[in-house]
This record gives C-alpha cells, structure tokens and sequence, in this order.
C-alpha cells in the first residue's frame, strides 16, 4: 500500500520567530504601541488614498458616486 500521509515543511522556525515577535510587541509600553499604530496607519495612508481616487472614477464611468 501506498503511503498517503502528506509531508509537509518543516515551519517551526517560522512559528517561534512569530511568538517571540508577539511576546516582544506585549513587553511594549502602551506609549509604544500607540507609536507603533501611528506607524502603521501612515504607512497604510497611500493605500487608502489610491482607493478613494479608483472609487471616485468609477463613480464618474457609471454615473454613481463611490461605486
């Protein structure tokens, strides 16, 4: 009989690389998580404008505004 178990990769570096990052971001300060959200929400700012400019023309190809 054939073997059918899979065999999947081995992905326990990347699993305790990702605890120990969630253990380093919960040791922050609240000051440094704030900062950290800061962070994040100018990097996301480009992201949101390009989506605000694509709504706003399809809007204006199907005569609705924002759709």
């Amino acid at each position: 009989m054939t073997d059918r178990i899979p065999k999947f990769p081995d992905i326990s570096e990347i699993l305790a690389a990702k605890a120990l990052w969630r253990r380093q971001r919960a040791a922050l300060s609240f000051r440094e998580k704030l900062d950290a959200l800061d962070a994040l929400r100018e990097r996301v700012q480009p992201i949101i404008q390009a989506r605000k400019i694509r709504e706003e023309q399809r809007g204006k190809a199907t005569g609705r505004p924002g759709s």
